[in-house]
């Protein structure tokens, strides 16, 4: 019998939930989405490999999923949900006709956090999925805040950490190239003695907003990575592609014309860059990138500052 495809019930609204339900019986998954939709977007699945498939290019807040299907079971499917980095923190919830505290205990330790026994009570169904959306989207936003760099507004260096071994294992995976820009801001020492601490703080944050609405391509980041140092990571970008990133940021700072006096290259702020680019492979590791690139950063350095070298 054929799979049913995506269906999303509604236009999505602000502050909607994302909720995937993953069920083989198409009379569960109209009497869930009738219940569910009424808050949330609902997406449903008639089987364990394309409720994956949605729940990676989704994401939702929630996912439901029926322990007894044909081929891949729930507990199949949780434990990939789970094996996942893209969809490991994803709530579910099973469903099941079996109740009992051996079933009950089995989808708790396959990964579950809660249980929900068929054939469900709609309002009860409609206030857990409720509780557990809001719930996810409190854990979201204080990892988001533990993400982000409290003075200048980007990535910090956690997130810089994450997300480049993410970017690593992609471009490995797709075979495409990986490039690294490290940059800081030159004399930055003497700015803060000259001017104070306060115009300093004010100083990154302008560097950081050019960084920030400079380096959009797919996949990119933008991070802090520690004192006047940023880098910026760009997935499928090659060496050439990423010389030019870099020479634009240089020109974009230079054009904010910040002053700059106790600077040994010209009266306003300037930043030096290192630039690397490589094909990630079996067996490399993401520090050999960052490695190249703080090298081509103090080669910029040496060589007078205020420029990118790669």
């Amino acid at each position: 019998m054929p799979t049913e495809p995506t269906t999303p019930a509604r236009p999505v609204l602000p502050g909607r939930g994302k909720v995937l339900v993953v069920d083989d019986s198409s009379a569960m998954r109209l009497a869930l989405e009738s219940v569910l939709a009424v808050e949330h977007q609902v997406f449903t699945a008639a089987n364990g490999p394309e409720g994956l498939a949605i729940a990676a290019s989704e994401r939702p807040d929630v996912i439901l999923l029926d322990v007894v299907m044909a081929g891949m079971d729930g507990y199949a499917v949780c434990a990939h949900l789970k094996s996942d980095p893209r969809t490991e923190d994803i709530p579910v919830l099973f469903l099941t006709s079996l109740a009992g505290e051996a079933e009950e205990t089995l989808a708790l330790e396959a990964g579950a956090i809660d249980f929900l026994v068929k054939p469900f009570r709609p309002r009860v169904v409609a206030a857990r999925v409720r509780n557990h959306v809001e719930l996810k989207r409190l854990r979201d936003r204080i990892r988001q805040q533990s993400l982000v760099d409290g003075l200048t507004g980007v990535a910090n260096r956690r997130r810089f950490d994450e997300e480049l071994l993410e970017a690593w294992s992609a471009c490995a995976l797709n075979q495409k190239p990986l490039a690294l820009i490290m940059l800081d801001v030159d004399y930055f020492k003497r700015y803060n003695d000259q001017f104070g601490h306060p115009e300093g703080d004010a100083c990154l944050q302008a560097v950081a907003a050019v960084l920030a609405r400079s380096v959009t391509s797919p996949g990119s980041l933008v991070a802090r990575y520690g004192g006047e140092e940023f880098t910026c990571v760009l997935p499928e970008a090659d060496a050439l592609r990423a010389m030019d990133v870099a020479e634009h940021l240089c020109t974009e700072v230079r054009a904010l014309g910040l002053p700059h006096p106790a600077s040994d290259i010209e009266n306003i702020v300037t930043i030096s860059l290192g630039v690397a680019s490589l094909r990630p492979a079996a067996g490399g590791e993401p520090q050999d990138l960052l490695l190249r690139a703080d090298q081509q950063l103090y080669r910029a350095k040496s060589e007078g500052r205020n420029r990118a070298c790669g």
